[in-house]
């Protein structure tokens, strides 16, 4: 179900959280949406934009959309047809 590049994204992201949250203390995102809510907009928009290709390869999988540019040597991939 997962390759290694998004095992890698998940182990950066829930690294990245684990630092932060034993440098800052607990409630820290709270405090730091409260102080900063121009830079958590675009800290959720970065996690949106690094989490995207967790979401959006399985999603057209699924609905058997063309991936072949996402990952041409996955067994279950699927090639777009030209007529």
């Amino acid at each position: 179900m997962l390759d290694g590049h998004e095992l890698a994204i998940l182990g950066t992201l829930s690294g990245s959280y684990s630092v932060a949250n034993s440098t800052l203390g607990p409630g820290w995102v709270k405090r730091f949406i409260h102080r900063q809510p121009v830079a958590a907009f675009s800290v959720a928009l970065s996690v949106v934009g690094v989490a995207m290709p967790l979401l959006i390869v399985p999603v057209r999988r699924a609905l058997k959309f063309p991936t072949n540019q996402y990952d041409a040597s996955h067994p279950n991939v699927v090639f777009p047809k030209y007529y």
